[in-house]
């Protein structure tokens, strides 16, 4: 078959065309990234709310709570259930406090602050302070959450149990440098999306963010269940 001078350039320019945007994804993949790891580094509070949904494969089974989430950086953070009202989970910068009636009834757990769970509690500071070498970094691709603009990326760590997820994604807000949804996908297949309503960086938070008063009559534990 003879392909004219004319049709050979078109061809060229379409293989060109599809090639180069995946690369243009890519770029404003890590471009996006880099952005809103920026702004966070420069964070020393945050005020958010947020709708979690927490998928078990492995149960069959969904939950989704919701909330307000307080950080004050470094090694502070103070989650506050409206649903399930009454749930809390308290970093104040030496223990980590696991009070959760709605599913454990007359029980508070004190964990070191280092403790798998404040890991979990301080998700954003796995995904956004962990250093971007750590991951393989794909997608970029736009697609509105909540009718804003939004890049999606897919983190991947390159070093299996270095940070407590398989793999995670950020729609981060092509307008503000704030992520407005994160997924993360742990080892055993559980999938955790936060969706955050509100982002308040740099908020004035109440004197006792922090503070946690054991609740009279709780018990005190500091032995996670089945250890």
């Amino acid at each position: 078959m003879h392909t004219t001078p004319r049709a050979a350039l078109a061809l060229a320019i379409a293989i060109a065309v599809l090639g180069a945007a995946p690369l243009a994804a890519q770029n404003g993949a890590e471009a996006a990234y880099t952005r809103v790891a920026r702004a966070w580094s420069g964070t020393r509070t945050l005020e958010a709310t947020f709708q979690q949904t927490i998928i078990n494969p492995l149960l069959g089974r969904s939950v989704t709570s919701r909330g307000v989430f307080l950080q004050e950086r470094p090694g502070k953070v103070a989650i506050t259930f409206t649903q399930p009202a009454g749930d809390r989970i308290v970093g104040d910068g030496t223990s980590l406090w696991v009070y959760l009636p709605s599913s454990t009834p007359g029980q508070v757990l004190k964990l070191p602050a280092d403790a798998d769970g404040a890991v979990v509690a301080d998700l954003l500071g796995q995904l956004l302070e962990t250093p971007r070498q750590a991951f393989t970094i794909s997608g970029g691709e736009m697609q509105p959450v909540d009718g804003r603009p939004t890049r999606r990326v897919q983190l991947v760590p390159k070093s299996p149990g270095a940070v407590p997820f398989q793999r995670a994604v950020l729609w981060i807000d092509e307008q503000e440098p704030r992520p407005m949804r994160v997924q993360v996908i742990d080892g055993q297949g559980v999938d955790r999306t936060i969706s955050l309503t509100t982002w308040t960086p740099g908020a004035t938070l109440p004197k006792d963010a922090f503070a946690f008063t054991v609740p009279k009559g709780v018990k005190v534990s500091t032995t996670l269940p089945g250890r």
